[in-house]
């Protein structure tokens, strides 16, 4: 009973540790709304590395939610560049984002 055991306790710790483990690209820090009124502005503004972006609450994963009073936010995500028809607004689409 005892080798049984130590058996599957090796197997299970083997498991474990060859699992890879989610890798996020970059550091940041959802800063705030963009309450401006205009045709492209909306959504948070993040600051990625010293680069500020936009992004769009309603895109994010849905195992991720946070309310403006959370905010200042450091996060850890995966994230990509958003063609957008407005030049000037950089705003990114979120892939993996998670809190710090």
């Amino acid at each position: 009973m005892k080798r049984r055991f130590f058996v599957l306790l090796i197997i299970f710790s083997t498991w474990v540790l060859s699992c890879e483990k989610l890798k996020y690209e970059s550091a940041a820090t959802i800063t705030g709304a963009d309450m401006t009124m205009c045709a492209c502005c909306g959504g948070y503004f993040i600051d990625i590395e010293g680069s500020k972006y936009r992004f769009d609450k309603t895109g994010l994963p849905t195992n991720f939610t946070f309310s403006d009073s959370q905010l200042p936010l450091k996060v850890e995500l995966n994230w990509e560049i958003k063609v957008e028809s407005c030049t000037g607004f950089n705003w990114i689409k979120i892939s993996d984002i998670r809190k710090i």
